[in-house]
């Protein structure tokens, strides 16, 4: 498969390029500096990204056409899955807690749209059935025709971004098996938000709780297929953020190895440091590939479901296994919280569980194989 980029996804590239240069890695230090001289007793508290800092970048973001991948302003086209990726994958060279919205083009039509544009409300998944298989198939949660929209039935959901404003929440037909996705707000009435905990220092959850909630009809976007699309979508925004933070890794690992001297040598002339890298450089071109041909092959409109999930699981593993490797190479500055590498380690270790743990999509995988190999 070709990956030439077209002259408009260089632009993307050159200018997610630029912006995580010039905004995200040059604010990196002021992020990690820790305040205290000693970290209180029991687990450190959440990293937070200054509310002024955050709307200074939304804004910048918003400018160079960062902000709403899938929802551009109207009349222009909604860039592909290709150029997503590459935006995506620069945006992962950066601890900072800043990306694009998550904002699924099925949202266009909705009221709700130009505020996501403009950021003044956020839009979160709560996809946390499906994150066990990767699939849609785990989904128990059910709906059922009301008097004057949907019906939803009693459930406890698990939510990574408590914060958000609204929620894109899969449902179970009654009786059937037909997949429903409904847009629901926080302040709507039978929907609450409770257990809100730091999940690490850098992320949080929470328990969406949904109590004799009914739901109008103009709130249900779509159904099987948009679910997918948005599931799949999801594992190759992990995958390419997993590529950024592999090569940040490894190119911070390289750079140190090169510099750092012990006894009378640099480690990069130590051959054990060396196998480490050049393992971790193959890993990565090949993740890189997979990535990128779930992205070519859903910008032409062919099968990338299997695709996009085999790519998540492998750029995640991989991910973990750079963060694992930089913060070796790295010695005692490696776990330190005024680098980056202690972050993505605790990241890449919860994004290998979501939207598919990797012995489901193993399962999963090696059912498709044999299925394939029978047709043949």
């Amino acid at each position: 498969m070709d990956f030439k980029l077209s002259e408009e996804e260089k632009l993307i590239q050159s200018t997610a390029v630029q912006f995580v240069q010039k905004e995200l890695l040059t604010r990196e230090g002021d992020y990690l500096r820790q305040r205290e001289h000693f970290l209180p007793p029991g687990d450190p508290p959440r990293r937070r990204l200054d509310a002024d800092i955050h709307q200074t970048l939304t804004s910048v973001a918003q400018r160079l056409g960062l902000w709403t991948l899938e929802l551009p302003e109207s009349g222009a086209e909604p860039i592909g899955y290709l150029a997503r990726v590459l935006v995506y994958r620069e945006f992962g060279r950066s601890i900072l807690p800043f990306e694009p919205a998550c904002a699924p083009a099925l949202l266009a039509k909705t009221d709700f749209a130009k505020d996501l544009q403009a950021g003044k409300c956020s839009l979160a998944l709560a996809f946390d059935q499906i994150h066990k298989t990767g699939t849609v198939d785990g989904i128990s949660t059910r709906y059922r025709p009301g008097a004057s929209g949907f019906s939803i039935s009693n459930s406890e959901i698990t939510i990574y971004s408590p914060s958000a404003d609204f929620f894109l929440l899969p449902a179970r037909e009654q009786g059937t098996h037909r997949i429903g996705l409904f847009l629901v707000q926080k302040s709507d009435h039978g929907l609450s938000i409770e257990d809100e905990v730091d999940l690490t220092s850098d992320a949080a959850m929470g328990r969406l709780k949904l109590r004799d909630f009914e739901v109008p009809e103009s709130r249900l976007l779509g159904y099987e297929y948009e679910a997918g699309e948005i599931l799949a979508a999801e594992q190759l925004r992990i995958a390419a953020r997993c590529l950024g933070i592999g090569m940040r890794c490894l190119a911070d690992a390289i750079e140190h190895a090169r510099t750092r001297e012990t006894f009378g040598r640099t480690l990069a002339q130590r051959q054990a440091i060396q196998w480490m890298l050049a393992d971790l450089s193959v890993n990565l071109r090949g993740c890189m590939w997979l990535t990128m041909e779930a992205a070519a092959r859903a910008d032409q409109s062919l099968p990338f479901f299997d695709a996009a999930a085999l790519a998540k699981k492998r750029a995640a593993t991989m991910a973990f296994e750079a963060a694992d490797i930089a913060i070796q190479i790295h010695g005692g500055y490696g776990v330190c919280k005024e680098f980056p590498f202690e972050g993505f380690y605790r990241e890449t270790r919860m994004l290998r569980l979501l939207y598919g743990r990797e012995a489901e999509l193993n399962r999963a995988m090696g059912q498709t194989f044999l299925k394939v190999g029978l047709k043949r």
